[in-house]
């Protein structure tokens, strides 16, 4: 148990805490779009500091052959009007080695590409000495026959590196339950549908916790709804109201899949529709809404906090976080 010292330290620590997650600012901010969805920083990721990502290669072939693939998606981010004050910026490998966590690794792969969404806090550990978390990675495969879609999915990557998340994975465009409200989600239609729920009860898949119904259940199995179903509402940051309505999607986004993706019939069978049953095609561009919800999460008061927020290994607090938020 924390001693009565303990505990005052730990009060005295929240009054003069160095982020205000309930910041005036923050509670009554008026965004200029409403229609973008991200990230909830100090929850599980941050945003890059001074909206810039340090770089680093796994090797100088895959520098050679991702460089100018990464500037390129970036210079479709700049053409749809985003300023150019977020950017790429490619560090040395010392400063790699340095601060592995402070930067976001490139690796070439031959048939993935992945992005993780904004900078890792490096709390998540069962030991508090090795925290348990990878680096922040960018992996890109290029396809050779088609760069323009190798260079397309690399911008949609940058998205989820600067914190943005998938516009059809908004819980205001769902019920709290997973099921469909503006969007008719097709779970059956998904390529690995059949293998993953092989041998399960209708509850196992249809159910709340069902694998077509939470995407943590999805995650935990590596079931590819995952990249559909509605991210947990705690977890998210929108300025869309709880209840969004149907003007509020962004049919533009480019962090939207299409409606075919991930199909067992890419071309006739659809995963993803508008609640009439019509489809749309992959956007390939940012569009203003997410140019402009960029803007605005790095003008609110997460973008650039004093100091790491104090269940991140590099707040000067975050020994004190673990004593109390591991003490029985």
């Amino acid at each position: 148990m924390a001693s009565l010292q303990q505990w005052a330290v730990f009060l005295l620590l929240s009054i003069f805490s160095v982020v205000d997650a309930g910041h005036p600012d923050w509670e009554h901010a008026r965004f200029s779009s409403p229609a973008w969805v991200s990230i909830l920083p100090g929850f599980k990721n941050s945003l890059w500091p001074k909206s810039t990502i340090p770089l680093c290669y796994e090797s100088d072939l895959t520098r050679k052959n991702l460089h100018d693939i990464l500037w390129a998606a970036m210079r479709l981010w700049y053409a749809a009007g985003l300023r150019e004050n977020f950017r790429l910026l490619e560090i040395s490998e010392l400063s790699c080695t340095d601060n592995p966590f402070e930067s976001l690794h490139v690796e070439e792969t031959l048939d993935v590409v992945s992005s993780d969404i904004g900078m890792p806090i490096i709390s998540m550990a069962s030991d508090k000495d090795q925290p348990d978390v990878e680096p922040p990675t960018l992996k890109v495969f290029i396809d050779d026959d088609d760069l323009d879609w190798t260079v397309r999915s690399v911008a949609h990557e940058l998205g989820h590196a600067f914190g943005l998340v998938h516009e059809h994975q908004n819980p205001s465009f769902w019920y709290p339950d997973g099921t469909d409200r503006l969007l008719r989600f097709y779970c059956m239609h998904l390529h690995d549908f059949a293998e993953v729920t092989e041998g399960m009860s209708k509850e196992e898949i249809w159910g709340k916790t069902g694998v077509c119904r939470n995407i943590k259940t999805a995650q935990d199995i590596g079931f590819s709804a995952a990249e559909w179903l509605p991210e947990e509402a705690p977890e998210i940051l929108t300025p869309h109201p709880w209840w969004g309505y149907p003007a509020l999607v962004d049919w533009d986004s480019i962090m939207l899949y299409k409606s075919f993706g991930d199909s067992i019939d890419e071309d006739k069978i659809p995963v993803l529709t508008k609640p009439d049953g019509s489809t749309w095609d992959s956007n390939w561009q940012p569009s203003t809404l997410d140019v402009s919800g960029l803007k605005d999460l790095y003008k609110s008061p997460w973008a650039n906090p004093k100091a790491p927020f104090w269940n991140d290994v590099r707040s000067p607090y975050f020994s004190l976080f673990r004593k109390f938020t591991t003490c029985a």
